[in-house]
């Protein structure tokens, strides 16, 4: 994997979907990064300590941008920022004014000097993946983008232990406990981690972090019910023979233009 890569300004998941019913209070969780969306709807849901990791720097410094983001802005500033295409969208008179790691803030002035302040042209660029973005969407696979969630979150938000680890999941150490583990769609690129048998190589993986872990979101498959297979993540048999005893976990899919019928599934490993 390349060390910079573009970033998604929210997450491709149905997260609302699978977080919906977990209560994180007092829970410790460790995630990817990404959007940084798993990061804000564990805070939604009651979570106070959370580790992330990623082997893209981008999304540090996006994380950095977003949070500091909700703690300074309203809902409707937030969306206007970030979601919707406006003359606040990645405004550099908002992000010159936001309280942020002070590399990241230099890092988002001077991409933005590249557009000349610019925010739309920058959204546009190819430091943002919009390939799925919709704001609709969106707004359902998220439980923190509506106004009184919004508000729950940037009320906590000087509460809340968080710490980056800059790493791929395959390089990732673990040396303390944490009662969630959610790694997102990393699954299906666990033929880049591995020549051969990724699946039982990614196995070997998922339980030595087990030993810290005690539940973990192995993997995220988009239309669980389709013929054509995206990666060997995708093969469920194949998955239920390598790792045996799991929970699959189906809601609504997060894909655009599929029928109301549409599921996409988390695969959940606990711990014995």
């Amino acid at each position: 994997m390349e060390r910079f890569n573009s970033i998604y300004l929210f997450t491709t998941e149905n997260i609302a979907g699978y977080m919906k019913n977990l209560d994180l209070t007092n829970k410790r969780i460790i995630t990817v990064t990404g959007s940084s969306d798993h990061i804000i709807n564990a805070i939604l849901k009651g979570c106070m300590d959370i580790t992330t990791f990623d082997i893209n720097y981008l999304s540090k410094y996006y994380m950095d941008l977003k949070l500091s983001a909700i703690k300074s802005l309203s809902y409707k500033e937030f969306i206007d920022f970030l979601l919707y295409d406006t003359n606040k969208t990645l405004s550099y008179e908002i992000i010159n004014k936001l309280e942020m790691n002070k590399e990241s803030k230099e890092f988002w002035l001077k991409e933005l000097s590249k557009y000349n302040n610019d925010g739309k042209k920058l959204k546009e660029s190819g430091l943002f993946n919009l390939k799925y973005f919709d704001i609709k969407n969106k707004k359902e696979c998220n439980l923190y983008l509506n106004e009184e969630n919004y508000d729950i979150i940037k009320n906590r938000l000087d509460s809340i232990n968080i710490n980056f680890i800059y790493t791929n999941l395959k390089d990732l150490r673990i040396d303390k406990k944490y009662d969630y583990m959610f790694l997102s769609n990393i699954s299906d690129y666990i033929d880049t981690f591995y020549e051969n048998n990724y699946l039982s190589n990614y196995k070997k993986l998922i339980d030595k972090f087990m030993i810290n872990v005690k539940y973990i979101y192995f993997a995220y498959v988009y239309d669980i019910n389709k013929k054509d297979k995206r990666s060997v993540i995708d093969d469920i048999n194949e998955v239920k023979s390598v790792f045996k005893n799991f929970e699959i976990k189906k809601f609504k899919t997060s894909l655009i233009n599929k029928g109301n019928n549409t599921e996409d599934a988390v695969f959940i490993k606990e711990e014995k």
